[in-house]
């Protein structure tokens, strides 16, 4: 008797907390979608809405390197700039599987970091962002599964697929202010976070490549080539010394060449390098009037591609 009764407790512990993570899991998953501003509403809005003929992708560096009104304006093309800080190609490639469930945009420019390719100890907790789309969007489980290998275990829960958003969440609902000057997905560097030596600094040692980054790049050219779209792989400037022989950019560039992929390396352009400082926000990214600059340089040699 006492056995069934304990049986029941559990049941009924397990009950109650199932439907307190469906209920709250349903709260947090309306007001989340209801976000229309800062980063997770441009990130829903780029999976959901967007249907620009031009659609950027990357790290931080796209998001704040190519401006998307000069690229519409050269190229005659509407342009969304869906860059993300922090991000890598995964979340690049996830992007890609639920744009191309809606529609397919005439070209794809891909800002590739000079270490793309490199292993990096991090993991793949960044793609966390992703997991408010895991129920809706089945084409990117696969990529979010590559976390950990009770990741579709886990987000059976609703709780876990918004645990680290509840503060955003309020906060977004609750304030309707956009980022400053935010255009068409881009938004403008406007704060130092490091001295930027005279000279640039020659770039850190390199780490081992990683294969399932490389595999991971190759999607992303074969899923572009698959809906009929343009792709475009662009380095965007760095304030390094590069290696003349740096692997990530020597693969790239030849996975490109094969695949007949347009690829543009501007990573040590004197344009931008010969300036010293002047034209960077820090070692990696450029300045707002820099980022003009280039976009107007990239732009118009798009336009002067086969």
């Amino acid at each position: 008797m006492n056995k069934k009764n304990f049986f029941w407790k559990v049941f009924i512990v397990l009950g109650f907390l199932i439907i307190l993570d469906k209920g709250l899991g349903a709260i947090l998953q309306h007001y989340y979608f209801k976000i229309r501003h800062g980063e997770q509403g441009r990130t829903t809005y780029i999976i959901d809405s967007c249907n620009s003929e031009t659609i950027i992708l990357g790290s931080s560096r796209a998001a704040h390197h190519y401006v998307s009104p000069v690229f519409s304006e050269i190229l005659h093309s509407t342009t969304y700039n869906a860059g993300k800080d922090k991000q890598r190609l995964r979340y690049s490639l996830a992007l890609l599987y639920m744009i191309y469930r809606r529609y397919s945009p005439k070209q794809i420019i891909l800002d590739l970091n000079p270490t793309a390719f490199e292993k990096n100890e991090n993991g793949l907790d960044e793609l966390s962002i992703l997991l408010p789309y895991y129920s809706s969007h089945p084409e990117i489980r696969s990529i979010l599964n590559e976390r950990n290998r009770f990741e579709c275990i886990k987000t059976y829960s609703d709780l876990y697929r918004f645990n680290s958003l509840p503060l955003k969440i309020l906060f977004n609902n609750l304030s309707s202010e956009r980022d400053a000057n935010e255009s068409d997905g881009y938004v403008p560097l406007v704060i130092h976070k490091e001295l930027i030596p005279q000279i640039p600094d020659s770039l850190p040692a390199s780490q081992p490549i990683d294969s399932s980054i490389v595999n991971c790049f190759k999607k992303i050219i074969a899923i572009v080539k698959d809906h009929g779209s343009r792709l475009i792989v662009v380095v965007s400037p760095i304030y390094y010394k590069l290696p003349v022989n740096l692997k990530t950019l020597e693969m790239a560039k030849t996975i490109c060449a094969n695949e007949q992929i347009s690829f543009l390396d501007y990573s040590q352009s004197q344009q931008f390098l010969a300036h010293g400082p002047e034209m960077f926000l820090d070692m990696g990214h450029l300045n707002d009037s820099s980022a003009i600059i280039f976009s107007t340089l990239l732009s118009e040699d798009m336009r002067n591609l086969k």
